[in-house]
């Protein structure tokens, strides 16, 4: 089985280089696939030399979308740029798909250690808080057919793992991925996680965020 590591970016010449190095230098990926959105700053030169960069329209689902289509592995995993694995984490991933599961993410853990992030974090391990920071990973054949990706959507990752849990129960691994807390740390953490509750909760009554969601939860990769 081969994997490949899909990871949209926007912008992110702060951080890209040194998910990468990690990434490279720690679990040895078969490969990876950075799918930019039209950075503006030095995001694509940064890439390059670790890896193949490709171009598409900007917005997530699109992004990720135009990696899965470019990806010649048997298994997807959706990495975002502020991401690190956990220690043999794509060993992890390959073990539990040949022992039958198709598709499945991580816990997850914030890189500033603060209480309420902690809390925050704790509930990663419940099937119901699924975002896409916690790294999804879907066997190819099934990514297919449950759609991919819905571009034009609120909350892309949400929508598509709860169409993956229609199809299939998802493992979640006891391992972490760490990610960054810079949205918390820029919007204050209790005001980041009313935003958060607020989007998805109207979301889910079935109420057209978009609009609000530009406005409130600006991309951030």
């Amino acid at each position: 089985m081969k994997l490949s590591v899909i990871i949209p970016t926007l912008n992110e010449e702060r951080l890209i280089a040194t998910t990468l190095e990690d990434l490279f230098l720690r679990h040895s990926p078969e490969e990876v696939i950075v799918v930019d959105g039209g950075s503006r700053d030095r995001t694509r030169e940064l890439a390059s030399k670790w890896t193949r960069v490709i171009s598409s329209p900007q917005g997530r689902a699109h992004q990720m979308n135009r990696g899965a289509r470019e990806a010649a592995g048997d298994i997807l995993l959706f990495l975002h740029a502020d991401t690190r694995l956990p220690d043999k984490g794509l060993e992890r991933i390959k073990q539990v798909v040949g022992e039958g599961k198709e598709a499945g993410r991580f816990q997850m853990r914030f890189d500033e250690k603060r209480w309420l992030l902690g809390f925050y974090s704790s509930y990663t391990r419940f099937q119901f808080f699924s975002y896409g920071d916690q790294g999804f990973f879907v066997k190819r054949q099934l990514f297919y057919e449950v759609g991919g990706y819905r571009e034009g959507v609120p909350f892309e990752d949400i929508d598509f793992y709860q169409r993956l849990r229609k199809r299939t129960k998802p493992i979640i691994l006891r391992e972490a991925v760490m990610t960054s807390a810079r949205r918390f740390s820029q919007r204050g953490l209790v005001r980041q996680k009313l935003i958060n509750l607020f989007l998805v909760g109207l979301d889910g009554l079935g109420f057209n965020v978009l609009p609000l969601q530009k406005r409130l939860y600006p991309e951030i990769r």
